[in-house]
């Protein structure tokens, strides 16, 4: 007989041998119990399932923030500075936190108050929330746990699925319940049969039991047409896999043992110290892309945030902590990820063992065993990063205040090597789905990299989107080169390597503000399972966007409500994007259905708090095309009065309502509720989707296994980069008619000027150079990397400033120009020898003013005065041109 827990409220439940597996019934079952799939469980049990069970092949709740040590939390980030987050962060928040995500996190930060004395005690330089595994393992247990009191949710640990039931008596085989194994044996002893099977495990265990269509590794350009998809990439290249260690300060020297095959060279990108001894080693692959980053702060530097392997993700900054002890998350690019294609020898030659040509299968497709031959090494690896930090790094190092000598690895965890249960898992196989997200879908328009994106929705919106999301494609290094030296013949795979990034393989592209569509949870041909965590309908590509602590938390979320209306409607998801009220009841159980939850952000807004009165009812306008939305409208502005002209606009979309009798003034926000009171009185039959046929519901052609946009006739989505068409006194750029004696450009060193342009760096006047400030703005300049030209950079002043520019009397044509290619800014003025040319305008991000006035100079100096003063302005000067004397 053999036992194992089951999580319900501390019972032990016996399981009988494999000869008489134990039973159960369910009507969602969910393979994992990561992030995706305690959100999905949670999500799913609030909406009335009355029976969830969850297995899990771990014993921690909660995935990349617990049992693979992801402490730090990335969180969907993108141009832009409203919305929640801190303002030093080098990538802003591009949405204030929402759903199950902000109510677990607002529960971490409360416990770390408690606990620490900040919600956010590690003052990491990316980040900037943190917490340490094992308490953050405990607020997602105490969350799930009215739950399992009550018996809705039934938690089984420590199993994984071996085989499938499947009918095949229809047209599209369904998935009637699944049969696990303990995870140290294979023999079947429990097995459960559901309705819906939701796959939230790390390598969609579940789908790849059933049958169900899945893909893996690099898509190629002709399978999705992505203008990033690489030719030829062997079909193991993935986002690499890292394990994670969290270390903690201890009282005296704590040094590791020398893991197995360590090499100092290993590590050429860990450190300044790293790189200097070993930057010219004799790689196999040409321009790997050597640099480092600092190793600690110096003793009086310790509590800063800054750029070094010791406070990149600090979890707990302990000079500033009621803790009294630093504890800081060891995963960063710099050396420690472990790429997937081109394996040591050593791992191949072990692969290979235990089956011929396993070395080069994907890491998806291998089985338990054999994956754990890879873990093993990148175990080992991670270690080799904290034994090079303690002693080449130490013995380099001046100041030893803060060396990692003196941490120690957390115990938290309970794993005999002290390291987390699970490596951080960034891509896992894709579901075959019903829609496969591609990189054109939402790919930042503005221009070829990131440089140059502003905030902007997505050039597809799905008509079926249930939350917002935005990053990078964010792809770590995936090849490994190793050295000529141990390698002559370059065929070996020998000694020291390192990672580095392949061609098209970076983080330079950025998302524009996308949201998830329901159909990449489905199957294209597969009933009775859905897709969550990292096992869902995209691309490769879009895979490295999708992946971050809160989207996959929104994912499981997501899944949770699909089952529980397909279930209570009697219906296939599949028929959930064709039917309106269908899919409205889905987005009903995200944003609204439940009072006691946080309401999902189902439209990509910016400046939009779940806590608004209106969040709701602004999303569901959103959602169903309701409200006129240009392209760049990311802030809603729910408390701006309401105007007659917008409101008009909203109402012109829903044909034959009017604005009710009891309106007569208010907000924008307060508009959309009473506006969203009068659709849902209306029903669903007004809103009905037509659909023309089965495979392509807007009969252009495109089947809808296609069709990014399945109501709406359109092109095959192609990327281009979309030119911003402003007037031309708008767009920033100086007019190429005119012809003036003088052209100055306000920018920092180091910026190239156009031709016939001198550059004015805020410096105060000179009367040798003839022209400068009377304050010294030397470091009050931007540039933007938006536009080409004058108009990507800036001086500013939030006060008042003056410049002058020594010129003979006489009558001249000043053409100036303000404005910020990548920010809105405020208040804004301009005054030339005392006639105010600009008056307290503001500017949108990417818009300028640019305005020409015919001046009279009298004293020998032509006088600028920028600045209005008042409080919150901004004024951004970027350039001056003078023609004259007339």
């Amino acid at each position: 007989m053999r036992y194992f827990f089951v999580l319900l409220i501390g019972l032990l439940v016996s399981i009988p041998d494999a000869k008489s597996a134990e039973q159960m019934d369910a009507d969602v079952l969910i393979v994992g119990g990561t992030e995706s799939g305690w959100a999905a469980a949670i999500q799913a049990a609030r909406l009335g399932v009355k029976k969830i069970v969850v297995v899990h092949d771990g014993r921690w709740l909660g995935g990349q923030f617990t049992e693979q040590a992801l402490a730090c939390v990335d969180e969907n980030k993108g141009v832009g500075k409203v919305g929640w987050g801190v303002d030093w962060h080098p990538m802003k928040r591009s949405f204030h936190r929402f759903g199950l995500f902000k109510e677990l996190m607002d529960r971490i930060e409360a416990f770390n108050t408690a606990k620490y004395g900040s919600p956010m005690p590690g003052r990491p330089h990316h980040g900037p929330s943190t917490f340490r595994p094992a308490e953050a393992e405990a607020i997602f247990r105490e969350m799930i746990r009215p739950y399992l009191q009550n018996g809705q949710v039934l938690l089984v640990t420590d199993r994984y699925p071996v085989k499938a039931d499947v009918e095949r008596s229809g047209t599209i085989p369904k998935l009637s319940g699944l049969w696990f194994a303990s995870v140290d044996g294979s023999e079947a002893d429990l097995h459960v049969r559901a309705n819906i099977t939701i796959d939230a495990s790390d390598w969609g265990d579940a789908i790849q039991v059933s049958g169900a269509a899945f893909e893996y590794g690099p898509d190629p350009p002709s399978r999705y047409g992505e203008p990033s998809a690489p030719e030829n990439a062997p079909k193991n290249e993935m986002n690499p896999i890292t394990w994670a260690m969290v270390v903690e300060e201890s009282d005296q020297e704590t040094p590791i043992a020398e893991p197995p095959r360590f090499d100092d060279r290993n590590y050429p990108r860990a450190t300044h110290f790293s790189l200097n001894e070993f930057r010219n080693l004799d790689w196999d692959v040409n321009q790997v892309g050597l640099g480092a980053i600092r190793h600690w702060p110096d003793a009086g530097e310790t509590s800063k945030r800054q750029l070094s392997v010791y406070s990149v993700r600090r979890i707990v900054e302990g000079r500033t902590s009621r803790d009294g002890k630093t504890a800081i998350l060891l995963n960063y690019m710099n050396g420690q990820d472990y790429p997937l294609e081109r394996l040591p020898a050593h791992v191949a030659d072990a692969l290979d063992a235990t089956e011929p040509g396993a070395s080069q299968k994907n890491i998806v497709v291998l089985s338990r065993a054999q994956r754990e031959i890879i873990f093993r090494d990148a175990k080992q690896h991670a270690l080799g990063v904290l034994y090079h930090l303690q002693n080449f790094v130490h013995q380099r190092a001046t100041d030893r205040t803060n060396s990692f000598r003196r941490f120690h690895l957390s115990d938290e965890f309970g794993t005999p090597d002290r390291l987390p249960p699970k490596p951080y898992i960034r891509e896992s196989l894709r579901l075959k789905a019903m829609y496969m997200m591609r990189e054109q879908d939402g790919r930042n328009r503005d221009g070829e990299t990131k440089t140059k994106a502003t905030p902007r929705f997505a050039a597809v919106m799905y008509p079926d989107g249930l939350f917002a999301w935005q990053f990078h494609y964010d792809f770590h290094r995936t090849g490994r080169t190793f050295l000529i030296s141990e390698n002559p013949d370059r065929d070996g795979n020998q000694g020291p390597w390192i990672d580095y990034h392949k061609p098209l393989r970076h983080t330079s592209f950025l998302s524009d503000r996308s949201v998830f569509p329901l159909r990449s949870l489905v199957p294209q041909r597969f009933d009775g399972l859905l897709g969550a965590q990292g096992n869902l309908g995209f691309s490769s590509i879009v895979s490295a966007a999708i992946r971050l602590h809160d989207q996959r938390i929104h994912v499981g979320q997501a899944a949770g409500a699909t089952a529980a209306v397909a279930i209570a409607a009697g219906v296939a998801p599949r028929e959930i994007p064709y039917d309106r009220a269908l899919l409205e009841s889905v987005r009903h159980a995200l944003c609204g259905q439940v009072d006691s939850a946080t309401p999902i952000l189902l439209w990509p807004f910016r400046d939009l708090d779940s806590g608004h009165p209106a969040f709701v009812a602004i999303n569901r306008l959103a959602a169903l095309g309701l409200l006129p939305l240009g392209t760049r409208d990311v802030d809603f502005r729910p408390d701006d009065r309401a105007s007659s002209e917008w409101i008009a606009e909203v109402v012109a979309r829903s044909e034959g309502l009017t604005v009710p009798r009891e309106w007569t003034s208010g907000t924008r926000g307060a508009f959309c509720q009473l506006w969203w009171n009068v659709i849902e009185q209306q029903g669903w039959d007004a809103w009905k989707i037509d659909r023309i046929s089965l495979d392509d519901a807007d009969g252009d052609g495109i089947p809808d296994q296609d069709d990014a946009l399945i109501f709406t006739p359109n092109e095959p989505i192609r990327f281009e980069i979309e030119r911003r068409k402003l007037p031309g006194d708008r767009d920033g750029v100086p007019d190429k008619t005119s012809a003036p004696n003088r052209s100055f450009d306000f920018c920092g060193p180091g910026v190239g000027v156009d031709d016939g342009f001198v550059a004015d760096h805020g410096q105060r006047f000179d009367r040798e150079r003839g022209y400068g400030w009377t304050d010294d703005l030397s470091q009050n300049h931007r540039k933007r990397n938006r536009i080409d030209g004058p108009g990507d950079s800036f001086v500013f002043t939030r006060k008042t400033a003056t410049w002058e520019c020594r010129v003979s009397d006489g009558r001249y044509r000043v053409s100036l120009c303000v404005g910020d290619a990548g920010h809105e800014q405020s208040t804004q003025s301009v005054s030339v020898e005392g006639h105010p040319l600009i008056d307290r305008i503001s500017t949108p991000e990417g818009e300028f003013i640019e305005v020409t006035r015919e001046i009279s100079v009298q004293d020998g100096r032509l006088t600028v005065d920028i600045g209005s003063g008042a409080e919150g302005s901004n004024t951004c000067l970027n350039w001056l041109q003078v023609e004259g004397p007339l």
